[in-house]
């Protein structure tokens, strides 16, 4: 499992493919397989998660580009994986469970600050501030920057959680405290380095809804009082003075939704992040409508390649075609829907979507039974993201989908029991 977060974080994405296969195959033969296969099936949440890869799998029935349809199928299979290594039987004891979330932190922590040694190279090479931001900072780790910060935000909900507090054995209670919250207010740090808008107002929301719960219950009106104010004036700091992070929140706000209904554009048009996601999810109606795909799709391995074919008739810039389909300039080919629930309904009709909600509620009502708070606040993030991006169209992507939500739902009390008071 630790092999897997490593190469998860820093992006080694086929060394992290095997790891998954290790750790599938360490789960299934760990006692009976059977059992391990019986108790899967019998878990509703690995159910739901192999439902929705089978149906995708389904594609291979009418797909035409059945290569990338095997390659996508390739990558969602992850889901089933990781779902049975958590629904297969007991996941962790206390002990090791707070060993995996530390050395989860820990991982974040070196390939963050890896980040940031490389964006100080960068600087004092080039004098250009914008490595210390967005997908520049996480460039060296051949991460996606708005991923990453989802990872970053679940360190911080896992480390302000009952079992956060680091399993570090020579350290003190106070050492372990210090540094506990210390790796908070560093992954703040980054969160706001890393400037994804979405995520920035995320973190703010939860912030806020962990210490209203936890500073409302003990009664401590000052201490709750102080932190929101932190809160707030750190918002009110980003906003008033010039900054990256400010500029990304303008260009929202400068973004001409006319263009949406613009039925061809020139080549060189520059698009706003919200005006080229407008565009796509028009593309993704005009499929589903020209194809009478709205129940079962047009396939996984076909949909990209009709979303390809919408940028080039709208003469969108694709990079120069006399190059060949293996050009380096590809301009706006094989940018996906940026949204993935119309990314899922596109492939796999209301079907695939039925099976991709069913998940959600399915994971919402087992937070809610369990009474996880850092359940509740992962899966509601992730249900948020799925709205801008597309997340499942990468293998960083499927792991997040999976994993977290999984991990925050196998405390060691079982979910019998509310965390310590």
């Amino acid at each position: 499992m630790v092999a897997v977060l490593c190469t998860t974080v820093i992006g080694w994405f086929n060394p992290n493919s095997w790891c998954i296969i290790a750790l599938l195959a360490c789960r299934l033969f760990d006692g009976n397989p059977i059992d391990n296969i019986k108790n899967a099936f019998s878990n509703r949440l690995f159910v739901v998660y192999f439902v929705f890869v089978l149906i995708d799998a389904a594609g291979f029935l009418h797909a035409e580009n059945e290569v990338k349809q095997g390659m996508i199928i390739a990558k969602e299979a992850t889901l089933v994986a990781i779902a049975f290594v958590f629904c297969a039987g007991t996941f962790a004891d206390e002990r090791t469970y707070r060993q995996l979330i530390t050395v989860y932190c820990l991982v974040l922590l070196a390939a963050s600050l890896y980040c940031l040694v490389m964006a100080c190279y960068h600087f004092i090479q080039t004098k250009d501030h914008s490595f210390f931001f967005y997908h520049p900072l996480a460039a060296p780790l051949h991460q996606n920057a708005v991923f990453y910060s989802a990872y970053v935000l679940f360190g911080v909900i896992f480390l302000l959680s009952s079992y956060g507090e680091p399993a570090i054995g020579p350290l003190s209670a106070r050492g372990k405290r210090t540094l506990r919250y210390a790796l908070v207010l560093f992954f703040l740090g980054m969160l706001i380095l890393l400037s994804s808008r979405l995520l920035l107002v995320l973190t703010a929301l939860i912030l806020a809804g962990i210490f209203l719960r936890r500073y409302s219950y003990r009664r401590n009106r000052r201490a709750l009082f102080i932190v929101i104010s932190c809160i707030f004036l750190t918002i009110l700091l980003l906003s008033v003075v010039h900054n990256p992070v400010r500029t990304r929140f303008r260009e929202t706000a400068d973004a001409n939704l006319t263009l949406v209904r613009q039925d061809s554009f020139q080549s060189y048009m520059h698009f706003t992040s919200l005006e080229l996601r407008m565009l796509q999810w028009r593309f993704a109606l005009e499929i589903l409508k020209a194809k009478h795909a709205w129940v079962f799709g047009v396939t996984p391995g076909d949909s990209q390649d009709l979303l390809d074919q919408k940028y080039t008739l709208s003469n969108m810039y694709i990079g120069n075609p006399a190059e060949g389909p293996n050009r380096h300039f590809r301009g706006f080919l094989g940018f996906n829907f940026h949204n993935q629930f119309l990314e899922t309904l596109v492939r796999s009709g209301l079907v695939g979507l039925l099976a991709l909600l069913a998940i959600f509620v399915t994971l919402l009502a087992r937070a809610r039974k369990y009474q996880s708070w850092e359940a509740l606040f992962i899966v509601l993030t992730i249900a948020v993201l799925f709205i801008p991006e597309a997340p499942l169209t990468m293998q960083q992507g499927v792991f997040l989908f999976c994993y977290f939500p999984l991990l925050a739902l196998s405390r060691p009390d079982g979910g019998k029991t509310k965390n310590a008071k």
